[in-house]
């Protein structure tokens, strides 16, 4: 009781006037809460987890606005583009919450999708499913002028040693060099004058590699998202979604090689 009393009194004495309020509203800004990845497994706490957001990410946004049934793409730009006009920041944020085993996107339609839960751990291959229905999420760099998507990878447990490894003495035997821990990487540069010099044995590769990934996409459609930006700032089309699509084999190329598995460049 009287150290209660000491703190009230201690507290009188504070003149409020004197306070800093930009720098408390800042202190105070709750950015993450104590979630975890199975919390979005399921819908049990659908209502209780978008409630968080709202109040705490976007207190002016409508949650009678959310998407009911499958997902629509030009509904849920919509909303994602009403996310980001309130608060950038918090967009960002929720983008790129940080949950184990969830990719960036992957928050976002949770929240905005009534009927969605994330797939899991035991769902391979499935990152959310909607209304029943399940999709792949690849959250991606995107290139209007090509219309392609790049820079991500495909599951873990895709086979591609031999590819790797058949890509790198293509360029070894060019005499191209990649400095560091980079001496099984192919980058970009180098996988053009590959082509250009071994232009069969590049393409058996490249048709290995797109056997091999439309096997992983399989019959489930990919949410693709701009993921254009960082972590700390996403692009002004940042987390929109690109394309909502079954990707086809002819879609599928090799963007780059790197860290021991290859990185795809598919057609939108």
């Amino acid at each position: 009781m009287k150290r209660l009393s000491t703190y009230l009194k201690e507290m009188a004495m504070v003149n409020v006037d004197d306070l800093d309020t930009e720098f408390m509203k800042r202190a105070q800004k709750v950015t993450s809460f104590n979630l975890s990845t199975s919390d979005f497994e399921t819908k049990k706490y659908k209502s209780e987890i978008q409630i968080l957001f709202k109040t705490h990410f976007f207190p002016k946004f409508d949650l009678s606005k959310t998407i009911s049934g499958d997902i629509n793409m030009a509904t849920a730009n919509n909303l994602i583009k009403k996310l980001k006009a309130e608060d950038k920041n918090a967009f960002n944020k929720l983008h790129f919450y940080n949950l184990k085993g969830v990719g960036p996107g992957e928050a976002t339609l949770f929240f905005l999708c009534d009927d969605a839960n994330l797939g899991g751990g035991g769902s391979a291959g499935v990152d959310i499913i909607i209304s029943g229905k399940k999709y792949e999420v690849k959250a991606a760099q995107y290139s209007k002028k090509s219309g392609t998507v790049y820079g991500f990878k495909l599951g873990g447990t895709v086979p591609l040693g031999d590819m790797v490894t058949n890509a790198v003495k293509l360029k070894n035997s060019l005499g191209l060099t990649t400095s560091g821990k980079g001496q099984n990487e192919v980058n970009k540069s180098q996988i053009e004058a590959i082509r250009k010099r071994f232009p069969r044995e590049w393409k058996q590769i490249e048709d290995q590699y797109a056997n091999v990934a439309f096997k992983y996409f399989g019959n489930t459609p990919v949410i693709f998202i701009n993921n254009n930006g960082t972590s700390a700032k996403l692009t002004a089309d940042g987390g929109e979604i690109i394309a909502i699509k079954q990707v086809k084999k002819t879609d599928i190329m090799i963007d780059t090689i790197t860290q021991g598995t290859i990185k795809p460049t598919v057609r939108i």
